[in-house]
Formats: C-alpha cells, sequence, structure tokens
C-alpha cells in the first residue's frame, strides 16, 4: 500500500511538472494568439476577467477543502488522501499543497510524503483561542494564580518546535514582559521552553538544539549545550523549574508542567515576579503555588494519574 501511494504521488509530481511546463510555454503567446491570428475584443477581456476571478474563488475554496481534510482522527494525510478526500485531481492537489506549505499552513513530515497542519494554521488560531479547551479551563486557575502571587502568569505550548503563548495574566508588579497570546518563539525561550523541553526526548531535544543555538539573554542564561541537558534533567527529576535573571536580568520566576488526559505534557505554566521581590520565603511561596495551579488544570483536563515515560 505504501508503495502505490508514494508511486502515485510521484505521478502527480510528474504531472503538476508537466503543467507548469505548459503553462510557462503558453505565457510566451500574445494575447490576441490563441491559435486564430485574431485579436481579443473588449467584451472577450472582461470575460475573461469574470472568469479569472471565478477561477480564484474556487483556488481559495479547494485550499480551504485541503486544510479541513485535518483532525484530531486524520493529523497526517498523504497527498493521495488529501485529493481523494477533496475530489481534487493530483496534480491540484499538489499544487495547492505545496502554495499552503511555502505559506506555512502545511508541513511536509518525514520523507516529505505526508503533510499535518503548519505553525500557520495555529498563529492565525490565537484570536480563536477563546474556544480552546486548555485555556477555557484554566482561566479561572489563571486568575486565582496572578492574585496569589501578584506575578505575571504565562502559559504556553510547544507546536512544530516552538514555544506559543496560549494565554497570560499581568502582574500588578511593575514587571514588563513582553510575550504576548498567539506569540511564537524558539522552543529554547525562557523558563518554560526549558520547562516543556524537559519532557522532550533527549534525541529531539539535541535536534532542537542543533538548529537552535542557546544564546546570551540575561545575566545567567544557560549556554552550555551540557548545561542546558542537566538543567533539563534535574526540572524532569524535580517536576518544575525555576529561573533568576535568565531571560532577562530583572525577571525570575517558577513553572509546572500542565499533563493531559494520556499523561503526557500538554502545556506549561509559569509565574514571573521582579527579581528584587524574589527573596526569602516568596521562592517557595510562588513555587508551590504555580506547582498547585498546574495540577487542578491538569486533573480539569483529565489527568489522574502519573506522568507518561
Amino acid at each position: 500500500m505504501k508503495a502505490e501511494v508514494n508511486a502515485m504521488d510521484a505521478h502527480a509530481n510528474r504531472q503538476a511538472e508537466a503543467e507548469r511546463a505548459g503553462a510557462s510555454s503558453g505565457a510566451a503567446r500574445e494575447p490576441g494568439d490563441a491559435g486564430t491570428g485574431g485579436t481579443v475584443a473588449r467584451g472577450d477581456a472582461s470575460k475573461g476577467d469574470r472568469d479569472d476571478s471565478v477561477k480564484t474563488v474556487r483556488a481559495v475554496e479547494r485550499a480551504l477543502d485541503i486544510l479541513e481534510c485535518f483532525n484530531f482522527d486524520r493529523r497526517e494525510l498523504t497527498l493521495t488522501e488529501i485529493a481523494q478526500s477533496t475530489h481534487l485531481p493530483l496534480a491540484t492537489a499538489y499544487r495547492l499543497v505545496k502554495i499552503l506549505e511555502r505559506r506555512r499552513w502545511v508541513r511536509s513530515i518525514g520523507t516529505g510524503n505526508r503533510y499535518q497542519p503548519g505553525l500557520k494554521l495555529l498563529e492565525g488560531g490565537a484570536v480563536a483561542l477563546s474556544g480552546f479547551t486548555l485555556r477555557e479551563k484554566a482561566q479561572p486557575v489563571l486568575d486565582a494564580l496572578a492574585s496569589e502571587t501578584s506575578g505575571t502568569v504565562l502559559m504556553g505550548a510547544v507546536y512544530e518546535d516552538r514555544l506559543v503563548y496560549i494565554d497570560r495574566r499581568d502582574s500588578r508588579a511593575e514587571l514588563r514582559v513582553v510575550s504576548a497570546i498567539g506569540q511564537v518563539r524558539p522552543v529554547t525561550y525562557g523558563i518554560l521552553g526549558k520547562l516543556l523541553l524537559a519532557y522532550m526526548p533527549e534525541e529531539y531535544v539535541r535536534g532542537v538544539l542543533a538548529k537552535t543555538p542557546l544564546e546570551k539573554r540575561g545575566s545567567r542564561s544557560i549556554v552550555s549545550e551540557e548545561e542546558f541537558l542537566d538543567e533539563l534533567a534535574r526540572i524532569r527529576r524535580n517536576g518544575y523549574a525555576t529561573a533568576i535573571d535568565e531571560t532577562m536580568d530583572g525577571v525570575s520566576g517558577a513553572a509546572a508542567p500542565v499533563f493531559g488526559m494520556e499523561g503526557r505534557v500538554i502545556a506549561g505554566l509559569a509565574v514571573l515576579v521582579p527579581t528584587v521581590m524574589w527573596t526569602g520565603e516568596a521562592p517557595e511561596r510562588d513555587l508551590e503555588a504555580v506547582r498547585r495551579a498546574a495540577a487542578r488544570i491538569s486533573e480539569s483536563m483529565g489527568y489522574h494519574g502519573q506522568p507518561a515515560r
């Protein structure tokens, strides 16, 4: 079956190349040189404009049809499966998928024979996050955590090797944190980045570090790969992360993982405060508060057991 799918996808690629070659050849003709030798009348030009508009609308509808093929039961699809689901010719599906891939609405995985939704879908969907189950269930918990700690509360998740902020509450203290809802950062960024990476396989983490070198952002940033891996192991053992002047001087905080029903980490929750206020009992108090809050959100998401290995 796999060989058949690969063969059909290869056929689609060849067909698309042929169509592009034909389009390039046809583009060299003069407007009136359609095989009749005549010139195009003004009425014909208007009709051509209308035809172009219809084709544009049809192309948009087809692209949306492709995006709507994906759901929780069909997270990855081959080109052939996309063509079958949308009733499009393979070459047409290939052409549209490649445009969507170039614009980051879909991405190819593995050897390029399979596709899944891209980062642009998540970025574009940030404005609709109020309907996102995790965010909706976390709302009262985040409110309570911000009130209890007087810190800036951030919740984020990893998507396509990037850290995406999915909710926040602002600090009552004078603390300026620029991470906005829907903002995308390198997955190595900040306390949430290292917290979430701590629960990823080491092979995955090393792959990320190979593509995204650690940067010096604050006076206590970790820039050594081995030290960073040691820090991730410590986070995994402890079940939480802390940071003092790592991402930015003057900002410290604590973070804890949010687990989903299957026991896998689905998000991270952090509280950030001015470093000058993080003295005495404050670090322990804020750490316990963020861990309790993360546990409450995890429970609301159906998690009642041990973390998945």
